[in-house]
């Protein structure tokens, strides 16, 4: 008797059927023990899927089509279209990373219902990284200053502000291939994205920028079909997305926004220590799972973390891609109702910040510190976190070469997972005894004019900064560690 096409979908989606083409053997080893038999919540079949998401990418563009047509950017705060520089790229190379680690699974493992689920996951990864290259084409034309978004994918991997991002998004592919997607799955996408994808978009619309919130709302919706596809040990990873995601994720929603509809220590409580913490990893320690025990230590940080890192980035900024925006007595105002004691921290710096701004002061904060803090080793935070009154920073020695990390967390993973982290090239070190300007030209950050600097210490400069004015500063980089 012939099979109904019911029943032949039924037997599709069941997912029991073997390798029949190809080699079946396990293409990267790991030491976890997989059932060949799974569950995924969300089977479908690839044109169930193709279907699903045909209708989200039009609906995205078609409302990038609209946004040109009401030229929304006009409309945008200059501060988050320029902090959207460094945020923008740092999300697509975490997409990119993610597309290796769903691939990593799909040949380790021979579960197909697990295999079936991570094509979806990767093509859902192409996706966002597809929607995210529009995003910021779109920026290129249509923003006023689009300096910065053309470089940023590329700025990445070579600036101090960039190699933060990088570090953190390369455990989707380095290591044990169900490690990587313990990390993917279970920490950043269930703890973290909907931070960065549900609450940023707020700030977006409520800063005047409503084509960022379609986009992020639409990978969102991919975001939580993935959390399905992954658990494991979370120490390691949980610290790891803390260093980097809440100080990038922090800065970006606070410090690239003039109106600021929530503060990040409240939307972190929320989504991370309710949802991720209390109502989901705390229900699962009857079985053996346990809940980070650096959470205590992460929600005390989390104050802090962000705005230390606004500050840090300030102080480098002729080595950024994007225009800083200049914190004022408002933002001082906002920030002490939200964070009492942050003036005290931080609220000098930034009057002082203010009063070097123009070329004409003849001088930049790099100038004012007795050395350039050491990056971290394995997160490549500026050693001065959680506050820059508090520092945790241990320097200690490796093969040969002096190592400096931020905290306990980073040097807890940096001595468990040496080999990960112990040959990264300090930033510092590869530009050491040069001058400040040669370095700027080589990494290529100045505008098409070939003079003027692509970063800015501020938005609306009477005039913009130029090689030339640096070049007058005779200033010359060292690496902490070596001086």
């Amino acid at each position: 008797m012939p099979f109904t096409l019911e029943q032949i979908h039924d037997k599709t989606k069941s997912y029991d059927w073997p390798f029949t083409v190809g080699d079946s053997r396990p293409k990267q080893p790991t030491k976890y023990i997989i059932p060949p038999k799974g569950k995924d919540p969300f089977r479908m079949l690839v044109r169930d899927y193709m279907k699903m998401e045909a209708e989200k990418d039009d609906r995205t563009h078609g409302f990038l089509d609209a946004a040109i047509r009401m030229r929304t950017t006009e409309k945008a705060d200059p501060r988050l279209m320029e902090v959207m520089k460094l945020t923008l790229p740092d999300f697509t190379i975490a997409e990119f990373e993610a597309v290796s680690a769903a691939g990593g699974i799909i040949a380790s493992v021979q579960n197909q219902e697990i295999r079936q689920g991570y094509q979806a996951q990767m093509m859902d990864e192409i996706r966002h990284t597809q929607l995210e290259t529009a995003l910021r084409h779109y920026y290129v034309r249509h923003w006023e200053d689009p300096a910065g978004y053309d470089i940023g994918q590329k700025a990445l991997y070579e600036l101090p502000a960039g190699l933060v991002g990088v570090s953190a998004f390369l455990h989707f592919n380095t290591g044990d291939p169900i490690d990587c997607v313990m990390h993917l799955n279970v920490v950043l996408e269930t703890a973290y994205t909907n931070i960065l994808v549900v609450a940023v978009p707020q700030v977006a619309v409520a800063n005047g920028e409503s084509a960022l919130a379609s986009t992020f709302l639409s990978i969102q919706s991919d975001e939580a079909r993935h959390m399905a596809n992954g658990y494991g040990a979370l120490e390691r990873y949980f610290w790891i997305n803390h260093r980097q995601l809440d100080a990038l994720v922090g800065h970006q929603a606070e410090y690239g926004a003039t109106v600021r509809p929530w503060c990040y220590r409240d939307q972190w409580e929320e989504w991370v220590g309710d949802d991720f913490v209390s109502s989901y990893m705390e229900r699962l320690t009857d079985f053996g799972l346990q809940v980070p025990e650096r959470v205590p230590k992460v929600a005390e940080d989390v104050s802090w973390l962000h705005h230390t890192t606004a500050m840090a980035l300030a102080v480098i900024w002729p080595f950024n891609f994007w225009r800083t925006p200049i914190q004022g007595p408002k933002d001082f105002q906002w920030f002490e109702q939200n964070y009492p004691g942050w003036y005290d921290v931080y609220g000098k710096f930034w009057e002082a910040y203010a009063q070097m701004a123009e070329p004409d002061s003849g001088q930049i904060m790099m100038q004012q510190l007795p050395s350039l803090p050491p990056l971290c080793q394995v997160c490549q935070l500026p050693c001065i976190m959680p506050r820059p009154d508090k520092p945790e920073t241990r320097v200690f020695d490796y093969n040969g070469s002096r190592i400096a990390v931020c905290s306990e967390g980073c040097e807890w993973v940096f001595k468990n997972w040496p080999a990960a982290y112990g040959a990264r090239k300090q930033f510092w070190s590869l530009y050491h005894g040069q001058d400040l300007a040669d370095v700027i030209l080589k990494l290529g950050l100045v505008r098409e004019d070939g003079k003027t600097l692509v970063g800015q210490p501020g938005i609306d400069l009477k005039r913009m900064w130029t090689i030339d004015d640096i070049r007058r500063l005779n200033f010359e980089v060292r690496d902490p560690l070596q001086s």
